[in-house]
């Protein structure tokens, strides 16, 4: 399908979509517009008040009900909710999904993520994520027997089930990955790789690659929808056959912020939600024949954007230069404000980065990004805490 398809196929899944804006509060007055006439809206907007972006007519305190109920297991009637797994700020998500809208999901997933040849197989696959839902459970059905393994259990414990398990399929963040790939893990049985939820670098993903021996690939989404999946050839490809998805310039720098429209959902719709996300676009084809836009794999948000007086440092190039240093094997966080830049290094077990390396990666990074502040060492970072990690943050008091 080419781009001028996608954009035909686009066009038509936004003409179907107007009956179900006419009935989500935060949208009907559009309803029938041009999706350009529609107002951008940015999460935190969304996240106020969910009962104005639904098209059920529920409330939000019926969905917040929803939600929580699920995270204890409960489920309340057909449809699911859940909590998205959040950043490092705390802020989480509330997604929504009928059960037609879990098949869609299921189906578009495994077809962009897996080759045909492993659907006509018996698969076993393990969701290592914060909590499970049925968004992710209604897999396991037909050839897919279907587990989560929850974050909250130690690395040991969460290898040692996962080994019994035996997946075939295993999605999990990166640092999750590098803990088993640091602790000798194995799993023999294990097929087809994908890591999600946080970013993750090609020096990383060399190193999961080398210990695990399977390559991850990596899926980009967000509680606003999936919106990118890598394909076989290692490119990071924008789902722009179900996503209408608008790229808008970070000012000083060459990347973008996505604004994300997605078209197939009907209980919660989304359109023209601003991310936070940091983006940019690869500029090389793709042999795969997927016509949707490659993307280089995320590092960061926008609002970890280093923005000093006179210069302005990404996310992409604080990973690159360190990690040009450093590998993919160790556990390090970059924190920048207006008078200086602290890195955070670990000093415990096999991730551990000793002075002299940990010197050398802060000379390295002052010279790559041009610093025009000084950059501090500290070897106070024993292990990544909470669902998601953050390695470049930015605090402006």
């Amino acid at each position: 399908m080419s781009p001028t398809q996608l954009a035909a196929r686009r066009a038509s899944m936004w003409r179907k979509l107007q009956p179900v804006i006419a009935r989500t509060p935060a949208l009907a007055r559009y309803a029938g517009r041009d999706l350009a006439e529609f107002p951008v809206t940015d999460i935190a907007d969304l996240r106020a008040d969910y009962g104005a972006w639904n098209s059920l007519g529920m409330s939000d305190e019926e969905l917040r009900g929803l939600a929580a109920a699920a995270e204890q297991g409960t489920a309340v009637g057909e449809l699911s909710a859940g909590w998205s797994t959040g950043t490092g700020g705390g802020a989480r998500g509330l997604f929504l999904a009928s059960p037609a809208e879990r098949a869609d999901y299921i189906g578009q997933s495994l077809a962009r993520l897996l080759p045909a040849r492993a659907l006509l197989k018996r698969q076993r696959l393990a969701l290592h994520l914060r909590a499970s839902n049925a968004l992710y459970s209604d897999v396991g059905r037909g050839r897919f027997t279907f587990a989560h393994f929850p974050l909250e259990a130690s690395i040991d414990q969460s290898a040692a089930e996962l080994a019994h398990f035996e997946p075939t399929i295993l999605i999990a963040p990166p640092h999750r990955l590098a803990a088993f790939a640091a602790a000798g893990a194995h799993f023999p049985s294990l097929q087809h790789l994908f890591c999600g939820s946080e970013p993750t670098s090609e020096a990383e993903c060399d190193f999961l690659t080398e210990r695990l021996g399977v390559r991850p690939r990596q899926i980009y989404q967000a509680t606003e929808g999936f919106l990118a999946a890598e394909c076989a050839n290692g490119r990071l490809h924008l789902n722009d056959h179900a996503m209408a998805i608008e790229l808008e310039p970070v000012p000083g720098t060459p990347g973008y912020r996505p604004i994300i429209t997605d078209l197939r959902r009907t209980s919660q719709p989304i359109v023209r939600v601003r991310g936070d996300d940091y983006l940019e676009l690869d500029a090389c084809s793709c042999p795969c024949g997927f016509a949707g836009r490659v993307i280089h794999a995320p590092q960061g948000r926008v609002s970890d954007i280093w923005r000093f007086e006179g210069r302005t440092v990404t996310p992409p190039q604080v990973v690159a230069a360190l990690e040009a240093v450093l590998g993919g094997d160790k556990i390090w966080q970059a924190e920048a404000g207006p008078e200086r830049v602290v890195l955070h290094f670990s000093s415990l077990g096999p991730a551990a980065i000793s002075t002299p390396s940990a010197t050398t990666a802060a000379r390295a990074l002052s010279q790559a990004c041009d610093l025009p502040v000084p950059v501090e060492v500290f070897h106070d970072l024993s292990a990544w805490s909470g669902p998601k990690r953050r390695k470049v943050v930015w605090r402006d008091g």
